[in-house]
């Protein structure tokens, strides 16, 4: 009875159910092929097909178990109220004119409170003093500099606004899962009012290497995000990457991603130098527009050199900028990481040390 539903079953339909599986759920495509292979070998009686049978089987299996089984258990855990937003050109970003509060706890018992402050404009609140000044240090790039599981008086623009007594103003552009890409495309779309006050323009971008994969969505997140694509040799927006067809390729990702079978023989996150060259080239366009709307702009690159070095193509662009390495500084590396599994984010102590050598960096420099 079975072996006469499965032959009336069109060959054409399953092979449409294991695509839609890629697509959308990968134990849908390990249940398609398995299907696919049981029809194979009762119309042929081949032993390949039967070994292929219990192979797809077998991963299905492995797939359901590991559910439960690759659960990440881990003491610490974390509470926020955190909202967000949408713009149709720069993606997400959190709600304006907003607090919110975010709460560590380690076995039940709170660890850390930190307080997150957004102004009007999407971004976190930064100190400047009432001092009649035209220069203004701008922060842009991820979490590192939005100050992610610290309070808004212990981030790094924070402490370099105190520490410069207000000579110059100090803004922050940063978010939890940026990447450049937000800030281009927040200057190709004028999206900033906040600098109409400067006459005069520092820069400073916090490079790591996960900055590669965002830029090209090949992370598990920000598919509320700009999608920058090279047209001949011009870097345009083309939407967002949950748009459509790319929102495709994000599914197919996602699902590998978590997928142990599939990630075991595709690295997801693998990076190319196509996908470095896309950085680099947002990184150029951003120095390029922003001196279009302001000719007095300097621009300062802060990086670590553990984080720098796997890529010529990367390395070979900041050989020519400003440059400043973390390994370079005498920051203890206990305050490297907060030590929190999955943050490890720095540490208050970090910001305040890196602040006072990116000052003197920036006096020597400009």
């Amino acid at each position: 009875m079975f072996n006469r539903l499965l032959f009336k079953i069109k060959f054409r339909y399953l092979i449409l159910i294991c695509f839609f599986g890629v697509i959308l759920n990968i134990k849908l495509l390990f249940i398609s092929l398995f299907f696919i292979f049981l029809k194979l070998y009762l119309s042929s009686k081949k032993i390949t097909f039967l070994v292929l049978l219990y192979i797809f089987i077998t991963f299905f299996i492995y797939e359901l178990v590991n559910i439960q089984t690759f659960i990440h258990k881990t003491d610490y855990y974390t509470e926020s109220n955190i909202q967000y937003d949408i713009n149709r050109e720069y993606g997400y970003y959190p709600k304006k004119n907003s607090e919110f509060v975010e709460k560590i706890f380690y076995k039940g018992k709170l660890l850390s409170l930190n307080k997150y402050t957004i102004n009007e404009h999407g971004h976190r609140r930064t100190i400047n003093f009432d001092v009649n000044t035209n220069e203004c240090i701008v922060f842009f790039g991820g979490s590192i500099i939005f100050g992610q599981s610290v309070n808004n008086d212990e981030t790094l623009p924070h402490y370099v606004s105190m520490n410069l007594n207000g000579e110059k103003k100090v803004f922050n552009f940063a978010f939890n899962g940026y990447g450049p890409h937000q800030f281009l495309s927040k200057i190709e779309n004028n999206y900033l009012d906040e600098l109409k006050i400067c006459k005069k323009l520092y820069f400073i971008y916090f490079y790591i290497n996960d900055h590669i994969g965002r830029v090209v969505g090949k992370r598990s997140w920000g598919d509320k995000s700009p999608r920058y694509i090279f047209n001949g040799y011009e870097l345009i927006q083309k939407g967002f990457f949950s748009s459509y067809p790319f929102k495709l390729i994000m599914k197919f990702r996602k699902n590998v991603r978590n997928s142990k079978i599939l990630s075991i023989f595709y690295n997801i996150e693998k990076i190319n130098k196509k996908d470095q060259a896309l950085l680099i080239q947002i990184l150029d366009e951003i120095e390029k527009k922003s001196k279009n709307i302001n000719i007095n702009s300097n621009f300062y690159y802060i990086i670590w050199d553990k984080e720098n070095l796997k890529y010529e193509i990367i390395n070979n662009f900041f050989k020519f900028k400003k440059t400043l390495n973390i390994d370079n500084l005498n920051i203890p590396i206990k305050y490297h990481s907060n030590n929190i599994p999955g943050d490890n984010h720095p540490k208050k102590e970090f910001y305040e040390l890196l602040s006072k050598d990116l000052i003197k960096f920036l006096l020597v420099k400009k």
